[in-house]
């Protein structure tokens, strides 16, 4: 990953919260599945506390194990450093699953409507395919495979589009990237061999 300067990647992280606030699935969508961002990462602060003001539901992740699951938060205050020094829900935080099978109890059917909300991802890198590089542990895969009604948008620097990765099985494609310069729309790029990568 390029080290950028901090000033370099305070302008480069606004740019992108702006375009991710800009878009029609968050403006329009009463829930959000996102991250608190690492020093590293592409930042996701200005988005979350965006998102936070507006009201949202922000369900932020929290591993436990080989697991990770979602959590209702309402500002940054709802937070503590968890596993790897990432900033998670506190404990006492309402689980999406727990909200899920309230709502489906609450309908008298199954409701999949919270597990199709936006989800932002993040990553070491991605091609215009959709093709994510993680950091190799495996917990967004295997959460999105568990929840594959997700609309997935990754958050990167334009750095971090890359022409080629090499992509497992079980690794799971983007839907949208969003980086200081453009939108990209993955599924819209996807063709030949690619098709058969999600």
């Amino acid at each position: 990953m390029k080290t950028l300067p901090e000033k370099e990647k305070e302008i480069l992280d606004r740019e992108i919260a702006e375009r991710v606030l800009a878009l029609p699935e968050i403006r329009e969508c009463g829930s959000v599945f996102a991250y608190a961002s690492l020093i590293w990462e592409t930042g996701t602060d200005q988005v979350l506390e965006a998102l936070w003001r507006e009201k949202k539901d922000i369900f932020l992740p929290k591993v436990s194990g080989e697991t990770m699951d979602f959590f209702l938060t309402g500002s940054k205050k709802d937070l503590e450093e968890g596993a790897f020094h990432i900033m998670e829900p506190k404990t006492g935080c309402r689980s999406a699953d727990e909200i899920a099978a309230e709502a489906s109890l609450a309908a008298g059917q199954p409701t999949a409507a919270l597990f199709s909300a936006p989800f932002l991802v993040p990553g070491m890198a991605f091609t215009e395919q959709g093709i994510r590089l993680g950091k190799g542990g495996g917990y967004y895969d295997r959460y999105l495979g568990k929840h594959p009604g997700h609309q997935t948008i990754a958050l990167a620097y334009e750095f971090q589009i890359l022409d080629e990765i090499p992509a497992g099985l079980y690794d799971k494609s983007v839907d949208m990237i969003v980086t200081e310069k453009r939108v990209i729309h993955c599924k819209d790029r996807v063709c030949g061999t690619q098709a058969g990568i999600f």
